[in-house]
């Protein structure tokens, strides 16, 4: 940072109270912090309340420059901090970014530091219900900046080992797997099982099923799945996690985030390791599936840490909060509980995409990126490398908006838009359409029963019954609901575990209604169900 780019960041730490604040106003409690954390703190000799000041200052920066990317307006808190403690460290992305944020703090667990890092989400989530504001609002996270000193994040450096710089330069999320790899030696007769693998149907929830019928989905749109192996990743995660309305031409570099997000010590790392280096070895489609078939991990269930997308912005802090046994988050997209964390994860993914540079304009635009900007001994080479690849092969087929959604008289149907929004179909000659327009009447006439009138278009259809004006059915009285269900279900030959899992996830699959959701979404439903089955047992 040059000195001129110092005078502005004393200038706005040391910015008079405007007219009419309070001196022990939020936002003035937040400028003097910075002032402070700035002055206290530099680059590689950091606390996480100095972290956390340098990230939010760059942000400013950033966007007062214009040369801040889209995706910083998805940043939290807890984006920021990493930020800070990684600059001047630049990221090619949201996926990089929050891939190797996700990576350091995963590499603070058990530390001092990862208690740090728990009680800083526990101020950002008091900060937001103290002042009422979204916890990622520019505001609260100014704010914020206030009340990290008296938690006693400004006390404690990070040492240098754990700084981003150090601590994530030969990780997995920041390089993926070495070209090195060593394969696991084919089985026998891996010959044989490859050609099973096309032939037969596979145990539901594993890998290789999953992979089967993303191959599948791929072909019907004209892919030669069987000649290329930089198809392989795409098609596990398209069958996985992809949403109807994505657009294909978004797969391979969504796949491939996707892959660096999963910790190197999961289960599944060998087998996307393994789906991440084939590609670049030129190794076949055949000879792929030998060694993969070789790894337990492809034939056996695959792990829960696999189900969420995580690789975009503001998705850590919610999750953190969560496993503390904070039980929402409230972000400008809305409240988020832990049954929302896919839906916030897909959304958020979506809806990036949607608003993303034309992928053809990409490649001129990385072009010039690479030719200004200096490399820190191939940080990005390798992982550029197989997204350029994975893009050029899928720009081989015409681009499509979305999957097949099937026949147009199914009477369920499920259709996604391009920025994650979704509406439900019922034909009206199906049992469900019937029964969902019974339904509606009953509870239009439980509105003008309930408020004396018809409800107008900006009322809720399901209302909150012990409210005195129309308001959307709240979670609190939708969970005492599922609760009360759940404890009379046995008496009407109903699985209580299925209520309880229905309230766990925030949704429910049934044999009608399950092509409406992805596989991720199917398998930690089932989970759910199976869970609470075992404990009632």
């Amino acid at each position: 940072m040059g000195k001129a780019s110092r005078k502005k960041q004393h200038r706005r730490g040391s910015s008079a109270s405007p007219p009419g604040v309070a001196a022990d106003d939020p936002r003035t409690l937040g400028e003097q912090a910075l002032e402070r954390l700035m002055r206290s703190n530099t680059p590689g000799k950091l606390s996480l309340a100095g972290a956390y000041a340098w990230g939010y200052v760059a942000l400013g920066f950033a966007q007062q420059e214009g040369s801040d990317p889209g995706w910083h307006q998805e940043i939290d808190p807890l984006d920021a901090l990493f930020l800070g403690a990684a600059w001047p460290q630049e990221f090619h992305d949201e996926f990089q970014f929050a891939n190797l944020r996700d990576a350091w703090l995963r590499l603070l667990q058990g530390t001092t530091h990862g208690k740090g890092i728990e009680r800083f989400v526990h101020e950002a989530v008091s900060a937001s219900q103290d002042l009422g504001m979204p916890v990622d609002e520019g505001a609260l996270m100014l704010a914020l900046a206030g009340r990290l000193e008296a938690a006693g994040l400004d006390q404690r450096r990070l040492p240098r080992r754990l700084l981003p710089s150090e601590a994530l330069r030969e990780h997995r999320a920041a390089r993926g797997p070495s070209l090195d790899l060593s394969f696991p030696e084919p089985r026998v007769d891996s010959k044989e099982q490859v050609k099973k693998f096309w032939k037969e149907s596979h145990t539901y929830g594993t890998p290789q099923a999953i992979l089967r019928d993303g191959l599948a989905r791929l072909q019907d749109f004209g892919f030669q799945v069987k000649k290329e192996s930089v198809a392989l990743l795409p098609a596990l995660y398209a069958a996985l996690l992809a949403k109807p309305g994505e657009p294909v031409e978004e797969m391979g570099p969504q796949a491939y985030a996707w892959a660096l997000s999963i910790d190197e010590d999961s289960v599944l790392a060998p087998v996307l390791d393994i789906l991440l280096v084939a590609p670049e070895l030129g190794m076949s489609v055949s000879k792929t599936l030998r060694h993969l078939l070789a790894v337990p991990a492809f034939t056996q269930p695959i792990p829960s840490e696999a189900l969420l997308w995580t690789s975009s912005p503001g998705l850590a802090l919610p999750r953190l909060a969560f496993e503390l046994g904070i039980p929402e988050v409230t972000t400008r997209e809305g409240t988020i509980t832990p049954d929302l964390l896919d839906w916030a994860g897909m959304h958020t993914r979506m809806r990036l995409s949607a608003a993303a540079v034309d992928p053809e304009e990409m490649d001129d635009a990385s072009v010039a990126a690479d030719a200004t900007e200096e490399s820190d001994e191939g940080w990005d080479e390798r992982r550029d490398a197989v997204r350029d690849a994975v893009l050029r092969k899928l720009r081989k087929k015409p681009v499509e908006v979305s999957f097949p959604h099937g026949p147009p008289d199914r009477p369920v149907e499920r259709v996604w838009n391009a920025d994650g929004s979704s509406q439900v179909r019922f034909s009206n000659e199906s049992s469900q359409g019937q029964e969902l327009q019974k339904g509606l009447k009953r509870q239009l006439k439980a509105f003008k029963e309930k408020f004396g009138r018809d409800p107008g278009p900006d009322d809720p259809v399901f209302f909150d019954p012990d409210a005195d004006e129309p308001v959307p059915l709240t979670k609190e009285h939708f969970d005492n609901m599922m609760l009360d269900m759940a404890e009379h279900a046995a008496d009407i030959g109903v699985d209580p575990a299925f209520l309880h899992a229905w309230r766990e996830v925030g949704y429910v699959v049934t044999t009608e209604n399950r092509e409406m959701f992805t596989t991720a979404e199917v398998l930690a439903f089932s989970r759910a169900v199976a869970r609470h089955q075992q404990a009632t047992a």
